[in-house]
């Protein structure tokens, strides 16, 4: 399954909405609570997937013309998540700056940034055309604002998940979780995937599909 349009407009703007619902009635104790994201409590999470302020004047600062390099979802994380791949060599520097970034955000400012980025997004004329609409973008020079909320839309979803495992109280919708489990099962050699979901080999031929 692939959201698309407004089906993608909505639906990631719906995960933001879940995660400032959330955030809007986490305790002091639940807000320090660790997480399985490596060293990360759920307030370096949260940090990490909030959206900043500036987020959407960036990504409108970065409009360019011409057909996009990267054009599929699945094609960027696969980028992103080779060995030699940002995902990986700039692992610690991101974890890091959660961390560092943290301290100076509460549950109630978070809550309010979701919400904030959820309206914002649902007013984005671009994202009816979304496909069509050429960023630049590092390490793979330009891609559809389709697939950078696409991927926003991964993240959101799973990193939901860590909060779910984390506090509980929350959980992606049926469709974010559909969409989500098809990206990430079209990032892995076609092959590899399926004799590992078939029996055939085993998991680490294919699995983890990204970082």
């Amino acid at each position: 399954m692939r959201l698309v349009g407004s089906a993608l407009r909505d639906e990631l703007a719906a995960a933001w909405e879940r995660w400032g619902h959330r955030c809007a009635g986490l305790t002091t104790p639940q807000w320090r609570t660790a997480t399985r994201c490596q060293a990360w409590d759920v307030q370096s999470l949260v940090a990490h997937v909030c959206p900043e302020a500036t987020t959407f004047d960036s990504l409108a600062a970065a409009r360019a013309d011409g057909p996009a390099a990267v054009t599929d979802a699945a094609e960027m994380l696969r980028i992103f998540n080779q060995p030699d791949g940002v995902a990986n060599t700039t692992a610690d520097r991101i974890a890091d700056q959660a961390a560092a970034q943290a301290p100076t955000l509460t549950p109630a400012a978070a809550a309010v940034r979701f919400a904030e980025a959820a309206a914002r997004i649902r007013r984005m004329p671009e994202m009816a055309r979304a496909g069509e609409v050429v960023i630049r973008y590092p390490v793979v020079g330009s891609t559809t604002f389709a697939v950078v909320a696409e991927v926003a839309l991964l993240e959101a979803t799973v990193h939901l998940l860590d909060l779910a495992d984390a506090v509980g109280g929350v959980a992606p919708s049926d469709l974010a979780l559909a969409a989500t489990r098809d990206l990430l099962i079209a990032v892995p050699d076609p092959t590899a995937a399926v004799e590992v979901l078939a029996g055939r080999t085993a998991p680490q031929a294919a699995i983890p599909a990204i970082r």
